[in-house]
């Protein structure tokens, strides 16, 4: 059955957030920007910029278009199994996790060089 869309892009940003089960804070972690600027988006104080939408459309299955108009023919796509939107929240961990372990990474290289340059100075 046909459900209206909200008229607001903000309120169709926080319906879809919660049909696909995220918080802001997992959304906004997703979306590489602060949970106040998600929040900002849903109450209609600011608007996502061209590219933030797209990766918005993206992470909510749904298209820029229905976020923009809320046109019934650009709707999201079925919303999630639960063991989807399992393995999506999972898969955003995964990808916060890797994301962490690769700044770890950066920093202890760039400790052993500045280590190493220090040793080659004092030799």
């Amino acid at each position: 059955m046909y459900q209206a869309s909200p008229k607001q892009l903000g309120q169709r940003i926080k319906m879809r957030r919660e049909q696909v089960g995220l918080s802001t804070s997992a959304l906004a972690r997703r979306l590489g920007v602060q949970r106040d600027t998600l929040a900002a988006w849903e109450i209609g104080s600011s608007e996502p910029r061209a590219n933030k939408l797209q990766m918005l459309a993206g992470v909510l299955g749904t298209n820029v278009s229905w976020l923009l108009e809320g046109d019934a023919g650009c709707g999201p796509n079925p919303q999630p199994t639960n063991d989807t939107a399992a393995l999506r929240e999972q898969l955003g961990q995964a990808r916060d996790l890797a994301q962490n372990l690769s700044n770890m990474l950066e920093s202890i290289q760039h400790r052993i060089d500045l280590l190493e340059k220090d040793k080659s100075t004092h030799s």
